[in-house]
C-alpha cells in the first residue's frame, strides 16, 4: 500500500482518471434505472460524509488512516463517474423535455448548422415547452432536421426557434454491424430527432446560447468564406480550412479516403499536432519576454490567451481541448521553474475534460488522441534508445521517426477496432505530410490576417500548387502495391486482448521481468486461437440476409468466405450499400470475394443461383412477389419476400406455399399493405415478419 500512496504522490491524477473511467466503464455494461441511480447516489453521499469524518476527526494525523481514506476517495470517484454520465439521460432528467406531451417547442441552435442539398441539420437545446399557453422550463438537446428549398432561410449559432414538432428516439441500427448512430448522438447528450419542414419553425428573433461561441463560429465562417475567395480549387480551401480551422463540413470524402488509407488521417482532425504548432509560433514571437520579471508572467497570459482563442476558434473539439489544457499546464509550469510528470499531466487534462463530459470517453478521437500522447511518453524514449548514430542530426531524424512509430502503435489495435484497416505505409506518409503541414498551418494564418490584394493572391496561388502537390504524393502513396490491409474485425475482446500482449511485452523488456515475458507469450497463443477461431467459423458458415434498407432491397448470400450480393442498386458505391450492408459482409465473409448481382441478372455459384424472382440457397428456397412485376410463383418457397405493395391476397397462395414458410415483407410497402398482410398471415397462422422499422432478418446455418 505504502508503494501505491508513493506512485500516487507523483501522479496523482493517474490514480483519479482510473477510478473515473471505471465509473463511466460500468454505465456501459450495467442497465440504467432510476432505482439504482438513486441508491449509488445515496452511497456516494455517504461515502463523501465518511470520508470528511476522517479529514475532521484525524486531520490527518493518523497514518495509517492515510490508505483507507484514499480508497474511500476513489471509490467517490467511481460513485461519481456513474452519476455523471447518467444524470443527463431522460430516464434520470426529469425535467427533459421528452416527458411533456408537447410539441411546441421553443430553445435555440447550440450547434453549427451545416448544409446538405435542401437538408439543414444541426443541434437545438430546448428551453421550454409549452403546455395549455403556458411555457414550462425543461432541459435536453434535440436532433433538427429541416427540408427546405428556400434559400434564405439561414440558421446560426444562438438563433432562438419555435418549432411544431413530433419528435421520436434516434433509430437503433437495423443491420449487422451497422453504426450506431442513436448510441454516438447519446454521448453527445442528444437522444431524440425530428425532421421539419421550413413552416414547422419560426425565428423569434432573440439570440441566446454562450455569445463567446457565436462569435467564434461567425468569425470562422468568415476565414472560411475568404479561403474559398483565395483559392480556384474547392479541395484546396478546403483542406486549408480543416487544417488551420477545424472546419470539415466542405472535406470531400475522396480525399477523407486517401488520408485515411496512408495513417495521416489524424492530420484532418485539429489536435495537439495543430495546437503545438500554433503554439510554437506565439512563443517564438514572444521569446523576447521570457527574461525574467514582470514580462514572464504578461507572456504567459497572452500564450494561454492565443491558445485557448484558437480552441475556441475550431469549436472546442475534445482534441483541442486536451492540448490546449496539455500545453497550458507546461507553460505554467515552466514559467514558475516547476518540472512537471508527463503522465500525471496527461492523466490530469483527461480527468478534467471527462468531468466536464463524460461522453468524450466514448469519442474516437478523444481515443486515439490520448492514446498517441502517452505512446510518445512512454514508448518514444524507449524506441530512440534502440539506435544511436554518430551524427546529431541523423539521432534527431531517428528520434521523429520513433515519435511517429511510438504514436501509431499506441494506436494500432483501436485503429482496427474502429476503422477495420491499418495503413501499411503509415510511416513515410507521416514523415512526408509533417513539414508541408505544418507550412500550410503558418501560411493559412497568414492568409488570414492580410488583406486580400495582389499580394495574397500570388501567395494563395503558390499555397495552392503546393496543397495540389501534397495530395498528389498521397494519392501515390495510396496506391502503392498493399497500401492497406482491410476488413479487420475485431471483437472489443480481441482488442483489449491485443493490447494485454503489447503492454506486457514492452514492461517485459522494459524491466526484464520473465513473468511478464511469459503472460505476453500466454496472451499471443490466446489471441492467436481465437482469431483462428473465429477464421474457421467465417469460412465453414452460411448465412442469408435480407437488409433492413427502407424501400430499396439487398440481400446478402454468404456462403463461405465468398459474399453475394443481390439488390437492385446500380453500384455497391451507392450511400445504403456503404453504410447498411457493406460492414456486414466484412464482418462475416471475405469481402475481396464480393459478387454484386443486380437485379434481375441471371447468375449461378455452386449452390447459389439466382434467376428472375427466385434465389436458391444451398437446399433452401427465396421467392420475391413484386407489386410492380408479374413473375409468377412456380414453386414451394421457404421465404416469400413481398414488396412494392402486391394487390393479390395471401389466401391466393395458400396453394403454392409450405407450412414453414416465412412471410417477410419490406419497407418498400405501405403501412396499409403490412396490416393486411399481417392480419390474413394470423388468420392462416403462417409466419410472418415485417423489416419495416425492424431488424434485419438472418439466417445463418453452420
Amino acid at each position: 500500500m505504502s508503494r501505491f500512496i508513493n506512485y500516487h504522490t507523483q501522479a496523482p491524477f493517474v490514480s483519479f482518471l482510473l477510478a473515473l473511467i471505471l465509473g463511466i466503464g460500468i454505465t456501459y455494461f450495467i442497465p440504467l434505472s432510476i432505482l439504482t441511480y438513486r441508491f449509488i447516489l445515496i452511497a456516494c453521499l455517504l461515502l463523501i460524509a465518511c470520508f470528511f469524518g476522517l479529514a475532521i476527526g484525524t486531520k490527518w494525523k493518523v497514518r495509517y488512516l492515510y490508505g483507507p481514506a484514499f480508497i474511500i476517495f476513489l471509490t467517490i470517484l467511481i460513485c461519481f463517474g456513474v452519476l455523471l454520465n447518467w444524470k443527463s439521460n431522460p430516464v434520470i432528467d426529469h425535467r427533459h423535455f421528452s416527458h411533456y406531451q408537447s410539441n411546441h417547442l421553443l430553445g435555440f441552435v447550440s450547434g453549427e448548422p451545416k448544409v446538405k442539398g435542401e437538408i439543414i441539420s444541426t443541434e437545438m437545446t430546448i428551453n421550454y415547452v409549452k403546455i395549455k399557453d403556458e411555457y414550462k422550463p425543461v432541459r435536453g438537446k434535440l436532433l433538427l432536421k429541416i427540408k427546405t428549398k428556400e434559400r434564405d432561410l439561414l440558421l446560426h449559432y444562438g438563433d432562438e426557434l419555435r418549432i411544431l414538432s413530433n419528435f421520436k428516439r434516434l433509430r437503433q441500427p437495423y443491420n449487422p454491424h451497422e453504426f450506431d448512430y442513436a448510441v454516438y448522438m447519446s454521448h453527445r447528450g442528444i437522444w431524440h430527432e425530428t425532421f421539419l419542414t421550413s413552416d414547422a419553425l419560426s425565428k423569434t428573433g432573440r439570440k441566446t446560447g454562450n455569445p463567446l461561441i457565436g462569435y467564434a463560429l461567425e468569425t470562422r465562417k468568415k476565414m472560411v468564406e475568404k479561403f474559398n475567395r483565395y483559392f480556384k480549387s474547392k479541395e484546396s480551401a478546403a483542406l486549408l480550412a480543416t487544417l488551420v480551422l477545424g472546419y470539415r463540413a466542405s472535406l470531400e470524402k475522396e480525399l477523407i479516403k486517401v488520408f485515411s488509407a496512408t495513417g495521416t488521417i489524424h492530420i484532418l482532425a485539429v489536435s495537439g499536432m495543430h495546437v503545438g504548432i500554433v503554439f510554437a509560433l506565439f512563443a517564438f514571437c514572444l521569446q523576447w519576454m521570457n527574461k525574467g520579471g514582470w514580462l514572464r508572467y504578461i507572456r504567459l497570459l497572452l500564450l494561454l490567451l492565443f491558445i485557448w482563442a484558437y480552441a475556441l476558434l475550431t469549436g472546442f473539439a475534445p482534441s483541442v481541448l486536451r492540448a490546449a489544457f496539455m500545453i497550458s499546464i507546461f507553460i505554467i509550469g515552466n514559467t514558475l521553474r516547476r518540472a512537471g510528470n508527463g503522465y500525471n499531466n496527461l492523466a490530469a487534462s483527461a480527468f478534467f475534460l471527462l468531468l466536464y463530459n463524460p461522453g468524450f470517453l466514448r469519442d474516437v478521437g478523444f481515443q486515439l488522441s490520448y492514446l498517441a500522447v502517452l505512446g510518445i511518453i512512454w514508448l518514444m524514449p524507449l524506441l530512440s534508445e534502440l539506435v544511436r548514430f554518430k551524427y546529431e542530426l541523423a539521432n534527431k531524424g531517428w528520434s521523429y521517426v520513433s515519435m511517429s512509430c511510438a504514436a501509431q502503435l499506441a494506436n494500432f489495435p483501436l485503429v482496427l477496432y474502429y476503422f477495420h484497416l491499418f495503413p501499411v505505409y503509415f510511416l513515410p506518409a507521416n514523415l512526408f505530410i509533417t513539414l508541408p503541414v505544418s507550412l500550410l498551418i503558418y501560411a493559412g494564418f497568414l492568409l488570414l490576417m492580410l488583406p486580400l490584394n495582389k499580394f495574397t493572391y500570388g501567395m494563395a496561388d503558390i499555397l495552392e500548387q503546393f496543397v495540389l502537390f501534397v495530395n498528389r504524393v498521397l494519392v501515390r502513396i495510396e496506391q502503392w502495391p498493399l497500401a492497406t490491409v482491410k476488413s479487420i474485425w475485431l471483437t472489443s475482446y480481441e482488442y483489449l486482448m491485443l493490447y494485454l500482449v503489447m503492454i506486457t511485452l514492452v514492461l517485459a523488456f522494459q524491466f526484464s521481468r520473465k513473468q511478464l515475458f511469459y503472460v505476453s507469450v500466454i496472451s499471443i497463443l490466446v489471441l492467436g486461437l481465437i482469431v483462428n477461431q473465429q477464421l474457421w467459423s467465417k469460412h465453414n458458415s452460411n448465412r442469408l440476409i435480407i437488409f433492413n434498407v427502407n424501400d430499396q432491397m439487398a440481400i446478402g448470400l454468404i456462403n463461405g468466405a465468398k459474399p453475394i450480393l443481390y439488390s437492385n442498386a446500380d453500384s455497391i458505391q451507392q450511400a445504403f450499400i456503404q453504410y447498411s450492408v457493406i460492414p456486414a459482409l466484412e464482418a462475416y465473409s471475405s469481402i475481396q470475394y464480393l459478387s454484386f448481382i443486380k437485379e434481375p441478372v441471371k447468375f449461378h455459384l455452386n449452390d447459389i443461383s439466382i434467376t428472375n424472382n427466385h434465389l436458391q440457397f444451398m437446399e433452401k428456397q427465396l421467392l420475391i412477389l413484386d407489386g410492380r412485376k408479374n413473375h409468377p410463383i412456380a414453386t414451394a418457397p421457404d421465404w416469400l419476400l413481398i414488396r412494392n405493395n402486391p394487390k393479390r391476397p395471401l389466401d391466393s397462395l395458400l396453394g403454392t406455399l409450405k407450412k414453414s414458410t416465412l412471410l417477410i415483407l419490406d419497407g418498400s410497402n405501405s403501412r396499409h399493405t403490412i396490416d393486411r398482410w399481417r392480419a390474413d398471415a394470423e388468420r392462416l397462422n403462417i409466419e410472418f415478419y415485417c423489416l419495416k422499422d425492424n431488424f434485419a432478418y438472418v439466417w445463418g446455418a453452420k
